[in-house]
């Protein structure tokens, strides 16, 4: 469904430049979209196939910056999905947790978590989509 005068490109612009150079830096992104059921959070972060949301722009940029620089950047890249709704965080990851809600901590020295959250290595651009 496409939202009336609603531009990701002017989303990406906005964030996904800023968030791009901060994961090239080394710095760890979380990228959080916030609303109503059906206002457009899904569409906004993934897009469609022809109308690629944040999530795939962000990756392409970080992979091609990787790509661009890999002889003299040593990278790793770790991705995690969580969904929270009513008031219960989910692991899309892995769907055989549909069922168990994930607790937040906070770490003393690294700050908020998600315990048990799956956290996928990738080495491409496709594995985190």
């Amino acid at each position: 469904r496409h939202l009336k005068n609603f531009k990701k490109e002017k989303v990406y612009r906005d964030l996904g430049d800023e968030m791009t150079a901060h994961a090239f830096n080394g710095y760890n992104v979380c990228i959080f979209a916030y609303g109503q059921t059906g206002s457009g959070k899904s569409y906004t972060m993934m897009g469609t196939r022809s109308d690629p949301g944040l999530i795939p722009k962000l990756c392409n940029e970080l992979f091609t910056r990787i790509t661009s620089n890999a002889q003299s950047v040593n990278f790793s890249v770790e991705v995690s999905y969580m969904e929270i709704y009513c008031e219960r965080v989910r692991d899309l990851l892995n769907p055989s947790s549909a069922n168990k809600a994930l607790r937040v901590r906070e770490h003393p020295i690294m700050g908020p978590y998600v315990e048990g959250l799956s956290k996928l290595a990738v080495k491409e651009r496709l594995q985190m989509l």
